[in-house]
């Protein structure tokens, strides 16, 4: 990494206060396939702030982009993601679904994702279902030397199995999120997790209970707002990261009217607190 690369990581990892930023939600959906590397190099082109995948584990042990638990919606292929090796799955098309123009797009790796995503851009890793996932996925971020970039959007069980491999990867509590968002507020701060993910439909109270979570040093990503009004109301909650399925939309309003602009090397984004794993009991 190099010295200008590692200070905006820095500063984006350093506390959890600043302006709000958007988070590409399986990238720039608007335009490319879901969860595709040409999504994601478009999100990084337009200057995403973060960006949000979703992770899978084939038969043979090797972490994927796909956010289904079924091949079925996304590619011409049936079936259970999990029931197929790598070499299986390389066989399949992920892009014609969304545009015959896309023929021939591939379900990327993980390791090919971090490939293309800068490291001034944090990940939003969203780990699905699946029995050593957490352990195979911290690997592959430790591996990279990206641990200081993405964040594990996991259960609490997956956070001490991820833990296990990286006592310090970072931790984004989405255990207790459907509950009341003060509640969820609270499991947050005792699983000592970095990040927190509003979901829209249990978010009342969002500004009190945001500033609560600030509080304690937790950064706030919120799913997911598309409209101006959305992300508007959002951003002035106290949303630190917006999901957004509309990127250019959520980068038009936070730069007119919030003055954050698009994410360039280096960027200054909202910051965390270093998550370290719970004492032992």
């Amino acid at each position: 990494m190099t010295l200008v690369a590692l200070f905006a990581v820095l500063a984006a990892l350093g506390g959890s206060s600043g302006p709000p930023g958007a988070c590409a939600h399986r990238g720039d959906v608007r335009f490319f396939p879901e969860n595709t590397l040409p999504a994601f190099t478009s999100a990084v082109a337009k200057g995403a702030h973060m960006i949000e995948f979703d992770v899978y584990l084939t038969s043979d042990g090797v972490p994927i982009i796909i956010h289904d638990n079924t091949l079925d919606r996304t590619t011409n292929g049936t079936g259970n993601v999990t029931a197929y090796s790598l070499e299986e799955l390389r066989t399949l098309d992920a892009g014609a679904w969304f545009d015959p123009k896309f023929a021939g797009t591939r379900i990327p790796t993980l390791q090919e994702t971090l490939a293309v995503i800068p490291r001034y851009i944090l990940c939003n890793v969203h780990l699905k279902s699946a029995p050593g996932l957490a352990a195979a996925t911290t690997a592959v971020i430790a591996g990279e030397e990206r641990l200081d970039q993405c964040v594990l959007a996991c259960s609490i069980e997956q956070a001490a199995e991820a833990r296990s491999v990286a006592p310090e990867i970072r931790i984004c509590n989405m255990s207790e999120r459907r509950r009341s968002l003060a509640e969820y507020v609270d499991a947050t701060h005792r699983t000592n997790a970095a990040f927190l993910q509003v979901h829209h439909r249990t978010a009342d109270g969002l500004a009190e209970q945001l500033a609560r979570a600030r509080e304690w040093g937790i950064t706030a990503n919120y799913f997911y707002a598309d409209t101006p009004d959305d992300i508007r109301r959002v951003a002035d909650a106290g949303a630190q990261y917006i999901l957004t399925n509309d990127l250019d939309t959520c980068l038009a309003v936070l730069r007119n009217e919030f003055g954050v602009r698009p994410a360039r090397h280096p960027v200054k984004a909202p910051a965390t607190r270093k998550s370290t794993a719970p004492p032992s009991r």
